[in-house]
């Protein structure tokens, strides 16, 4: 089998790197970030790169390096290094492909600028050497961001144009001119400018692509919006898109309790993280809470939308060290294929969220991460969690009123008008006068 393969006779997968020295490696980003910033995040792509290759079983992973690295970074690669040797990088990877085809099937080269490189577009290229001499992978700026080889003709990447739109082009050009039959993978990025960072940054923020090192260096995402869910497959896919919407650094995790219906695959769809729980609105939030990376936490139902300036005004709140907590007005409307002759009194149910000190889980609660946890989290209790968590969080602390309403869907006062009136104003205070959680879901019913 393959993967039990001996080194000699294992594909070798050539990393290709500069030593991530301040001033001489990423230069084009440098010249937006700074050069102590750009060899950093050098390091940290290197890291990263060489971690998930290593992780490769399939293939013996080599780095090829334009000079001597420090020996602690050595150590810490865990890997051969080989000298790219002199001239441009033409020759620099046809001599490294070379030296790797005299002792593997194949050889396949790529660089250190792409992070998190999903493992697939690797197993893409070595199926793909299974028949075709060649595989390369276009890279949005013109260039490639993989090469793979089954024979390396002398000068088959000499004076090649590098860095300009038409590399990839001209690179396939002259090895099919080399008779080589080439297979074209899906194309994929290079990090080498302030806007690649930030796409970066949200594959990292929503989990496709895993780099740990790189996330450490670029920072968690400042909020974490966690959305639980169950048995939403009509709205979870317009309820991601709003909150993805939203400008600001965030990451979007959804937590399915269980649904039956296609809520879940439906989530998947979308760039966000998924993840599942066990059902019970306060668990959901824990569980998402629990595997959240941002410094501050917004729970958000999945019928409520959010303003567009939503994370801009919690930055603004929670930059009073007083504040530990806030929430957003509500907005109550009906939707659009099921408007009742008395839509326009359902405003009246958003009179709470402008007078209550106690804000309830439809208004968008966001807290501290920090706070969330010293204070132990959600209760494990099936209805008032919110309000609880509200009372716990007062003893910390101010929770401020945003004065900014958030869209909340009136499809429960719609289906139930009187019932969900009353539920609104008396389970409070019912819950204030000591009635247990317990016997006012059994009240509730279909809770989500």
């Amino acid at each position: 089998m393959a993967d039990e393969a001996s080194p000699v006779t294992r594909p070798t997968i050539c990393i290709f790197a500069k030593p991530p020295v301040a001033g001489t490696v990423k230069t084009r980003l440098a010249a937006e970030i700074g050069a102590e910033r750009a060899s950093q995040l050098a390091r940290a792509f290197l890291v990263d790169t060489c971690a998930a290759t290593r992780a490769l079983t399939w293939a013996r992973p080599v780095l090829a390096t334009s000079d001597a690295l420090a020996p602690e970074l050595r150590t810490e690669l865990d890997m051969p290094v080989w000298p790219q040797g002199d001239g441009d990088l033409g020759a620099r990877m046809e001599r490294v492909l070379a030296r790797a085809l005299t002792e593997a099937p194949f050889a396949i080269a790529f660089g250190a600028d792409s992070p998190g490189l999903p493992p697939r577009f690797l197993e893409a290229a070595r199926t793909a050497l299974a028949t075709a001499d060649a595989v390369i992978g276009p890279a949005d700026d013109g260039g490639f961001y993989v090469l793979g080889l089954r024979r390396c003709p002398p000068g088959l990447l000499a004076a090649l144009p590098w860095s300009v739109p038409e590399t990839c082009v001209r690179t396939i050009e002259r090895l099919r001119a080399a008779g080589l039959t080439v297979t074209e993978l899906a194309p994929w990025f290079d990090v080498d400018r302030a806007d690649d960072l930030a796409r970066l940054h949200d594959l990292l923020d929503t989990g496709a692509i895993v780099a740990p090192s790189t996330r450490r260096v670029l920072g968690v995402p400042p909020v974490s919006i966690i959305m639980p869910v169950l048995d939403e497959a009509r709205r979870i896919c317009g309820a991601i898109d709003d909150a993805l919407a939203v400008p600001g650094r965030k990451e979007v995790i959804v937590v399915d309790g269980g649904s039956r219906d296609d809520t879940l695959a439906l989530a998947r769809t979308r760039p966000v993280r998924v993840i599942e729980s066990s059902r019970g609105r306060a668990r959901q939030m824990n569980a998402g809470a629990e595997v959240a990376a941002g410094e501050v936490l917004m729970f958000l139902h999945a019928d409520t939308t959010l303003p567009l300036d939503a994370l801009d005004r919690v930055h603004a709140v929670l930059g009073d060290r007083g504040v530990v907590a806030g929430a957003f007005r509500t907005w109550t409307v009906a939707e659009a294929d099921d408007v009742p002759w008395y839509a326009p009194l359902l405003h009246l149910a958003d009179l709470r969220s402008r007078y209550t000190s106690l804000p309830y889980g439809d208004q968008a609660m966001f807290v501290r991460a920090e706070t969330f946890r010293d204070v132990g989290g959600f209760p494990d209790q099936p209805l008032m969690e919110d309000l609880e968590m509200a009372r716990r969080l007062r003893r910390r602390g101010r929770i401020a009123a945003v004065p900014a309403r958030v869209r909340v869907s009136a499809r429960r006062f719609v289906a139930r008008p009187v019932f969900y009136t009353l539920v609104t104003n008396a389970f409070p205070a019912l819950y204030r006068l000591g009635v247990s959680p317990d016997r006012l879901a059994r009240l509730y019913r279909n809770i989500r």
